[in-house]
């Protein structure tokens, strides 16, 4: 099992994966096009005028919010203002730059302290406008409107204006890992326009009625223009970026520590930011982090380590909020190289996965197995559709047909390949310990351990058989089209990671995009699911489990606002807002 934490030589890399809304998909998540109704078939959210503010969207939740939630109730008379919030990541970006470096949790984490994005999710799961004013479908096209609230001040003293929205886009396009998610669903020429000062076009080459999903994560994040051009001449400028956000970035120490302040000129008002400070500390071992938290020399960890997990629900003091929704843990199989270029590589490795060890013994109770990328909570899980695994008996005659069809690439009876993980870590390596015990009956295992930026390049490139992964768990789905569609299972770089290309899910994946029908998109998942069972591209374990633990004295970490008073979705993925967090005495 990867973390969500990559540092890949190759640019930007999976900016993509914790959650990735990005604007392919319109278009999570570390540990990662359309041919289905007319643009006519609007949003249940738009007004009658056309001008969709997101306050309707799809007319209900479509994800139950993560549990539990603490239920708190706010007295502003209680609130504290002042002192210093101490956060543990469990790793460290490249930089900080949303148009030029990863963002997996830990750097959304300190990323939204200091920018914000055009749009996030509400406490159900609904996307609202954030720097937007509001998100317009233009009626006959595949274009949407995105317009800027006016008057927003970047930390430099600059204004937020559509010529940073495009400035940004523009960076992601010509990025050479990003353009793969965001190239195919905008045409060659024109993909964007500004209109006014306020105003920019994304003209979208098929139809979504979930746009603003898009930019509610990394490219949804707006620096000003001035900055990307002074960042793209100078890399070092990537560490400090200049966003919009409650805080301001005053020094950080790369793999140490991170500290911001608040932001006196903040556009929704100062006095909505409750800290002073905040400092974010590396601690790539989240156990050690946890063990502080308890200890009280640090106020907030947030992981998806048993270890840790359970150190926290039993330490005195802390508090954890569990999310299991946010992620799985699974492994993935290059599908195109040998031998599981062959589904009866595939199915053997499949059946004879330990995955009950697994579940026993790497997530230790804290993580149910999963039989797909949905928790069975969420509307969009297909009961029908069941992992395989400890089932080894099945193994054995799919690994005898092979090697009597392709000899040279077994050896005794077995077949040959590599298992890949990142390290140096305990916890990975105990984890290939573990799956290795179960294939080796039938398969011969070469283990090697990468760094996570060569680990990372070699499944980009496809340079893999198998390796164990986080993934999924993005609060709405249609933000997963990118990790399955065809268009980025091509070429020598490929974020479709298992590199299947099936034409008939891609229809699947851009009709449930297309739709606001939200009976038809669970029936479309559905599909999906059996689809990607089918193909035993991935094999699913855990559900991923992110805990937050906090020190007592945190309070309202769930509950926070966004503008307009909305209140945010808690723990998304392992991410959550700092602004509305406070200290009791």
């Amino acid at each position: 099992m990867r973390t969500n934490s990559l540092h890949p030589t190759l640019v930007n890399l999976v900016a993509l994966l914790a959650t990735l809304a990005l604007l392919a998909s319109a278009c999570g998540g570390g540990d990662d096009d359309n041919s289905g109704p007319s643009e006519t078939d609007d949003s249940a959210g738009d007004d009658s005028d056309g001008d969709d503010t997101g306050d309707d969207d799809a007319g209900t939740a479509v994800t139950p919010t993560v549990a539990p939630v603490p239920e708190e109730d706010v007295d502003p008379d209680a609130i504290v203002t002042g002192g210093t919030l101490r956060v543990a990541l469990e790793a460290e970006s490249d930089g900080l730059n949303p148009v030029a470096n990863n963002f997996a949790q830990s750097a959304y984490m300190v990323g939204f302290a200091l920018m914000e994005p055009l749009a996030y999710y509400d406490e159900a799961g609904n996307w609202f406008p954030w720097l937007a004013e509001s998100f317009t479908r233009v009626e006959g096209t595949n274009s949407w409107q995105i317009k800027l609230r006016e008057g927003i001040l970047f930390h430099d003293g600059s204004e937020l204006d559509a010529d940073d929205l495009v400035a940004g886009f523009e960076a992601q396009l010509a990025d050479p890992v990003i353009s793969l998610a965001v190239g195919p669903s905008y045409p060659a020429e024109n993909a964007v326009e500004k209109l006014d000062t306020y105003t920019v076009q994304f003209n979208l080459i098929r139809p979504s009625a979930h746009f603003p999903t898009a930019v509610t994560a990394q490219l949804g994040m707006v620096v000003s223009s001035e900055y990307i051009a002074a960042a793209a001449a100078d890399a070092s400028l990537n560490q400090s970026p200049v966003g919009t956000g409650p805080f301001r970035l005053v020094s950080r120490t790369q793999d140490d520590v991170t500290i911001v302040e608040r932001n006196p000129d903040y556009w929704r008002g100062a006095d909505t930011v409750h800290l002073d400070r905040v400092e974010f500390h590396v601690h790539t071992d989240t156990a050690v982090a946890a063990d502080l938290v308890a200890a009280g020399d640090l106020d907030v960890v947030i992981s998806s380590n048993a270890d840790a997990i359970l150190t926290m629900r039993e330490a005195d003091g802390v508090v954890t909020i569990e999310n299991l929704l946010g992620a799985e843990n699974d492994i993935m199989l290059n599908t195109r190289a040998v031998p599981f270029d062959d589904i009866r590589a595939r199915q053997a490795l499949t059946f004879s996965a330990d995955r009950e060890s697994y579940a026993a013994l790497i997530s230790q109770g804290t993580s149910p197995l999963a039989d797909s990328m949905f928790h069975p909570d969420l509307i969009w899980n297909n009961p029908a559709v069941v992992q395989e695994g400890n089932q080894p008996e099945l193994a054995q005659p799919l690994v005898d047909a092979y090697c009597a069809d392709l000899a040279e690439n077994c050896s005794d009876g077995k077949i040959n390949m590599e298992l890949q993980y990142s390290g140096p870590s305990v916890l990975q390596t105990r984890i290939a310990d573990l799956l290795s015990a179960g294939w080796e009956p039938f398969f011969n295992i070469t283990i090697e351990e990468l760094p996570q930026d060569q680990h990372i390049v070699d499944v980009i490139t496809g340079a893999y058989n198998v390796v164990t992964w986080r993934q999924f768990g993005a609060v709405d789905p249609v933000t997963e089209v990118i990790w399955l569609e065809c268009a980025t299972a091509e070429g020598f770089l490929t974020i479709n990671w298992v590199r299947v290309c099936d034409e008939d899910r891609d229809a699947l994946l851009f009709e449930q995009r297309a739709t606001a029908d939200l009976d038809r998109r669970v029936e479309i998942w559905h599909e999906i699911q059996q689809s990607i069972h089918d193909t035993y591209s991935y094999i699913f374990m855990t559900h991923a489990n992110w805990t937050m633990g906090l020190s007592e004295s945190v309070r309202n970490i769930c509950g926070q606002e966004g503008p307009d008073g909305v209140v945010l979705f808690c723990n998304n993925g392992g991410v959550t807002f700092l602004h509305g967090v406070w200290l009791s005495e």
